[in-house]
């Protein structure tokens, strides 16, 4: 796997899989092992972990509970139609044998394909307690647990994943099964492809096992919406960041007391 830190490539790849998801953000980079429990903040859609909630004293004498739902299902995007996608049966070119193959074409800088096959989830079960006793320390001590924190309340495990994101408007790379493959089907959780040829760099992730590239996050979050009539935004074209920054600050009081807010599935945008 090619690794390329550039922020751009990893703020495009989160957006892309927010964007389509809704509800789930993309883990980056793609392989990094991500748990239950984890902390931390929000860049954009990018998770920055910052400990795991079993390192809480807090927590000490609380049991957390997990739930593996082990139905398999596929999920599979692109950014757009900036992403061109050519599946090849298996066959033969001027008398000579060809594998099946699959061609994944950019006409953009930054455009994403995501593909994981046999995607299975595990959560916490006892999210609802666990947001209690988050919210006691949040009340107790805001320094201990800040507002701002997300917790990785589920992960969606893939048996095999193939991310490409284009680095130029003119990617391209082509990956090839093994020769009893007579048809690639992208939801086999057991195919093996390998790179075949490339044109410019591209960032990539091919078919690795056991990967987790979706979680869902909670975060402690007010019950209303964060502003009104007396008080708004000077403009509504303030980014993300920007509004995360005011809705967690401590210093801008958004509700009447900290009865007004709750521990709920984060989603931001929706």
């Amino acid at each position: 796997m090619v690794r390329i830190m550039s922020s751009s490539i990893a703020k495009a790849y989160t957006d892309a899989v927010k964007y389509n998801q809704k509800i789930l953000y993309g883990v980056w980079e793609p392989g990094f092992n991500v748990k239950l429990g984890d902390f931390g903040v929000m860049n954009g859609n990018i998770f920055v972990q910052q400990g795991n909630i079993s390192e809480l004293d807090e927590l000490s004498d609380f049991e957390i509970s997990y739930r593996e739902d082990d139905t398999s299902n596929d999920i599979y995007f692109t950014s757009g139609k900036e992403v061109e996608v050519d599946l090849k049966g298996k066959g033969t070119v001027s008398g000579v044998p060809v594998n099946a193959s699959i061609d994944i074409s950019f006409s953009r800088e930054k455009a994403v394909f995501f593909n994981a096959a046999g995607c299975t989830q595990k959560m916490i079960e006892n999210k609802y307690q666990l947001g209690q006793k988050l919210l006691g320390i949040y009340k107790k001590d805001k320094k201990k647990w800040r507002r701002e924190f997300v917790v990785v309340t589920d992960v969606i495990s893939a048996r095999r994943a193939l991310i490409v994101i284009s680095t130029s408007s003119n990617s391209s790379i082509s990956l090839e099964a093994e020769a009893t493959i007579p048809q690639i089907d992208l939801a086999n959780a057991s195919l093996g492809l390998s790179i075949k040829n490339q044109k410019s760099s591209c960032y990539k992730v091919v078919t690795e096992q056991g990967l987790i590239p979706l979680i869902g996050l909670a975060k402690i979050q007010s019950s209303f919406l964060w502003f009104d009539k007396d008080f708004k935004p000077m403009k509504l074209a303030m980014n993300k960041p920007m509004l995360e920054t005011i809705k967690d600050s401590d210093r801008i009081k958004t509700e009447a007391s900290d009865k007004d807010i709750h521990f709920g599935q984060y989603t931001e945008d929706l």
